[in-house]
């Protein structure tokens, strides 16, 4: 197939540079916007068409030699190419963009802050979830394909985690299982190898560990979810508390785990009301809230106890999975005319989806705050401020 020459003019939801040929926009992975590159169409979707760079012509003055060998054969990473100060950059064009397309909001510019940078940029993650072989390799499935890479080092792996990672290469699991987890504690050294390992050079199989967030410690259990960089974590909780003030009394905490919002929310509120569907996240909750009296943890769907009417607040806190918030819970929130909504999402596009349908119900979006809790990838989060006018 020829080689095409184009200018990259653009960036992606998921990371991909765009640029445009023959009047159809082509998205180029592991390119950098300004850069001429020649490319390769490896697929013509109809309306766009995907590629791949065979030279970089131009390279851009952000384009920098990534550091690790599997960089673009891995997947898990898409920016090691470029420098951080401008990954951040990227994140933020795409946050507007989403905001402005999907959510409708005009100058999303007026009123989404400067990404609170990660001062770790590399090895930076409290969780690997790695495959194993049948040579009893640990490594990862190479994206969208079923096929095994093995991994002697991971760059955004907390240092610990790769030296467990050697430790377990070649030795076997003690039941049958392709999938081996490794969590640390960064600020405890506590961690978790699951399932248990044939191994006498450390122990494995523990059920939980412990970590600390503001000098506050979470027990944590195997399939509880916890973010996986404890040092922006601890910036994401200041980021929520700081759009909370003294008429919040009653704040609602939805999609709790563990706690990590609640016990800080519990400290400035008069009463907290948590919700957690996860049975392992509402267990290791009752654990980490044992010092507060002012909270109710309810163990719950959250789409069925907001419709519940003696449930109510001043202010709520969402954090949902990547899929966003099911239309019964914003249809809820809106109903119950809560005033002050502080969403915590991981995925821009439905984040602008959910506060779309809030602006259409009388609330003012008025802050988006992004804070890279993923260095090298594509992935933001984002923590919106939400007003009922």
């Amino acid at each position: 197939m020829k080689e095409i020459e184009i200018t990259l003019t653009g960036i992606a939801h998921l990371g991909e540079a765009i640029g445009k040929y023959n009047g159809k926009v082509v998205f180029v992975p592991y390119g950098i916007p300004g850069e001429t590159v020649k490319i390769q169409i490896i697929k013509d979707e109809g309306d766009y068409c995907r590629a791949e760079i065979t030279d970089i012509i131009e390279p851009s003055f952000f384009r920098e030699m990534p550091p690790c060998e599997l960089f673009g054969i891995c997947g898990g990473c898409s920016f090691q190419h470029v420098a951080y100060s401008y990954q951040t950059k990227l994140k933020e064009i795409v946050v507007m963009e989403q905001l402005k397309r999907i959510g409708g909001f005009e100058n999303p510019e007026d009123f989404t802050n400067l990404t609170i940078r990660a001062e770790r940029p590399y090895n930076y993650r409290n969780r690997a979830d790695f495959s194993i072989n049948r040579n009893k390799l640990l490594g990862f499935k190479i994206r969208g394909t079923h096929r095994f890479i093995h991994v002697k080092y991971c760059h955004i792996m907390h240092e610990s985690i790769n030296k467990i990672l050697s430790t377990l290469q070649g030795k076997s699991p003690k039941r049958k299982t392709h999938n081996i987890t490794i969590r640390y504690g960064v600020n405890t050294g506590n961690y978790l190898v699951q399932p248990e390992i044939y191994t006498d050079e450390l122990k494995t199989g523990q059920l939980f560990y412990t970590e600390k967030l503001l000098d506050k410690e979470f027990k944590i259990s195997s399939p509880s979810f916890f973010q996986v960089n404890t040092y922006q974590a601890e910036n994401l909780i200041k980021t929520v508390l700081n759009y909370i003030n003294e008429e919040d009394k009653t704040i609602i905490d939805a999609y709790a785990g563990v706690g990590t919002f609640t016990v800080f929310l519990a400290q400035k509120a008069e009463r907290v009301i948590a919700i957690e569907e996860s049975r392992s996240s509402y267990k290791d909750a009752q654990i980490n809230i044992k010092d507060f009296d002012n909270i109710t943890y309810l163990c719950e769907k959250v789409e069925e106890t907001l419709n519940k009417n003696e449930i109510n607040a001043d202010a709520i806190v969402i954090d949902p999975p990547r899929i966003g918030v099911m239309k019964t819970v914003l249809e809820a929130i809106a109903d119950k005319k809560i005033r002050k909504l502080i969403y915590v999402s991981c995925e821009p596009s439905t984040l602008a989806r959910d506060l779309r349908y809030l602006s259409e119900r009388g609330y003012k979006l008025t802050e988006v705050q992004p804070v890279d809790m993923f260095p090298q990838t594509y992935h933001i989060e984002n923590v919106a401020l939400m007003k009922l006018e």
